[in-house]
């Protein structure tokens, strides 16, 4: 099963148009990342590795809108891993599984030196696969 992340839409979430903020999705996004990666390796843990993980790209498309007391979840899964890469997928979909955005952030692994490296046979499947 993917990871999923509730998030209750605050009016301070909003823009002056009403709806959820472009921005605040992104914000919104990176807490569900963090939240799934915490369910399988701590801040603590993951920060004393010395080995980081880079957003290199994301590519984010949004459907319908979000508004102030709206409950949504998100939810993340892997979609792909490379050599120095990986990609995830996430959708946010309102209380009536209405597809809200969608988003697919690529990252690349990166060592001390913030240099490439392989992507650690850990972390190839620290995430649900998107199926």
């Amino acid at each position: 099963m993917l990871d999923e992340y509730k998030i209750h839409v605050l009016p301070t979430d909003c823009d002056i148009v009403g709806h959820v903020n472009h921005a605040i999705f992104l914000e919104m996004l990176e807490r569900a990342r963090w939240a799934a990666l915490e369910s399988r390796l701590s801040y603590k843990e993951y920060s004393k590795s010395g080995l980081w993980a880079v957003a290199r790209h994301v590519e984010i498309s949004y459907e319908s809108q979000a508004f102030p007391g709206d409950d949504l979840v998100i939810r993340t899964g892997l979609v792909s891993v490379g050599n120095t890469s990986f990609i995830l997928k996430q959708e946010v979909r309102n209380a009536k599984d209405v597809l809200i955005c969608a988003a697919k952030i690529v990252y690349v692994t990166v060592g001390k030196d913030s240099r490439p490296i392989p992507v650690p046979d850990g972390w190839r499947n620290m995430f649900t696969e998107w199926k």
